[in-house]
């Protein structure tokens, strides 16, 4: 049962190589791998602490309430749908039990039905739903490590692009996807830059990478994680759209 509201989707790796031109002066290129998050996700642990309607779900708007009817969470356990109705915004223990024996890889989805707040005279009953991913304990892996990554990005792209190619705020950025098999599947330009030769050499780049070893919960089902290759100005606007987040990638 696998919900997304949203397509966005990653892990950051942060890594940054310092070149040095045939001038001798240096230049910065930077790139970076990401974990390409989904909407909304959470950490097992992190499952443990969830209290409230906000302690899951970061968006949620608690003002747009003036009363609850129902607050239904549905989980997947041991390939069965279960189900716990609450009052509030705050969780019973029912429907914290449910979360926290669900299923690592389905979504927890939870249903609002609510009066708004408003001014209407005729103020209907209102519906709102979301799903929550569990994020794996252990993220997608390139064999070898960080070293390995940054040397072969380096060696294969980042030393190929042509110096100045990358200025002001010019970033580009290649999703892609670590399946269950540790292939590199559905490998697309998010974001392209200005220069189409460097891009496909970049999607290339991404394409030809070796196995990694694939994200895995720690009741060892591996799962499949999308991630994303950014080279230029992290500060682009663009990087928001991807929902990347930050920590080693291939730790």
């Amino acid at each position: 049962m696998k919900i997304y509201l949203a397509l966005p989707i990653l892990l950051l790796l942060g890594l940054s190589y310092t070149g040095v031109a045939q001038n001798d002066f240096p230049i910065e290129v930077e790139y970076e791998v990401n974990k390409v998050y989904p909407p909304l996700s959470i950490g097992k642990a992190g499952l443990q602490e969830v209290q409230t309607l906000l302690d899951l779900n970061k968006h949620y708007k608690a003002a747009w309430i003036r009363e609850y009817l129902s607050v239904e969470v549905v989980t997947i356990q041991g390939g069965k749908i279960r189900k716990a109705l609450g009052e509030n915004e705050r969780f019973n223990a029912a429907q914290k039990e449910l979360m926290a024996n669900a299923d690592v890889h389905e979504d927890i989805v939870v249903n609002v039905q609510y009066i708004p707040e408003n001014t209407l005279k005729h103020n209907d009953p209102k519906d709102l739903s979301f799903a929550v991913s569990i994020n794996p304990e252990k993220e997608a892996a390139f064999p070898g490590g960080e070293a390995a990554l940054l040397s072969y990005l380096k060696s294969n792209a980042i030393d190929k692009i042509p110096e100045g190619t990358f200025k002001g705020y010019a970033l580009t950025a290649i999703q892609f996807t670590v399946d269950e098999e540790g292939r590199i599947i559905d490998a697309q330009t998010f974001w392209p830059s200005e220069n189409e030769k460097i891009d496909k050499l970049l999607l290339e780049t991404i394409c030809n990478m070796p196995n990694w070893e694939p994200a895995q919960y720690a009741n060892g089902r591996k799962v499949r994680q999308d991630l994303a290759l950014t080279v230029g100005n992290m500060e682009n606007c663009a990087v928001n759209m991807i929902n990347i987040g930050k920590g080693p990638a291939s730790n």
